[in-house]
C-alpha cells in the first residue's frame, strides 16, 4: 500500500512539474511584454495578454494606460517597435468574434488574438468550422475586412 502510495505522489510530482516546465515560456514571455508595455507604453493595468505566431511572434498587452484609456500594446518578440493602440480606434476581439460566428458559423473557436499582418494591427481568429477542420480568419484591427482567410486545413 506505501508503495503504491509513493508511486501516486511521484506522478502527481511529475505531472506539476512537466506543466510548469511546459508553460514556463509562455509566463515569461507574458511578464516581459508587460514590463515592455509599462515601461515604454505607460500601461497602467493589463487586462489581457494574447500571443500570435504568423509570419513573426507578437504578444499582445490590453490595459489602461495612465490617462485611463484602454489600450493595446502590440510587442514584437525579436525586437524593435512597440506598437500602442488606442482600444476605441478598431474593433474588440467580442466584435471581431461576433463577426467570424455570424459569417462562419464554427463548431469551435480556438483563440482570437490581436497582431501584425502585412505591417498593420489585425486580428487573428483560429478555429474549427462545421466540418471539424482548422480554419484561420485575419481581419483588420481598423475596419474589420477579411486580410486572409485559411480555410480547411
Amino acid at each position: 500500500m506505501r508503495v503504491l502510495l509513493g508511486v501516486i505522489v511521484v506522478a502527481i510530482v511529475l505531472v506539476i512539474w512537466g506543466i510548469h516546465h511546459a508553460t514556463q515560456p509562455l509566463v515569461q514571455a507574458q511578464t516581459q511584454s508587460e514590463t515592455l508595455a509599462k515601461k515604454y507604453a505607460g500601461l497602467k493595468t493589463t487586462t489581457g495578454f494574447y500571443w500570435t505566431n504568423l509570419d513573426k511572434t507578437y504578444y499582445t498587452v490590453a490595459g489602461t494606460n495612465k490617462q485611463n484609456q484602454p489600450v493595446y500594446v502590440i510587442v514584437p518578440q525579436k525586437g524593435g517597435q512597440l506598437r500602442v493602440l488606442k482600444q476605441t480606434s478598431g474593433l474588440s476581439r467580442n466584435a471581431v468574434l461576433s463577426r467570424v460566428w455570424r459569417r462562419e458559423n464554427p463548431k469551435k473557436v480556438l483563440q482570437a488574438a490581436l497582431s501584425v499582418f502585412n505591417n498593420q494591427p489585425a486580428w487573428t481568429v483560429n478555429y474549427v468550422n462545421q466540418k471539424g477542420k482548422l480554419c484561420y480568419e485575419t481581419l483588420s484591427f481598423k475596419t474589420g475586412k477579411t486580410l486572409q482567410s485559411i480555410q480547411n486545413i
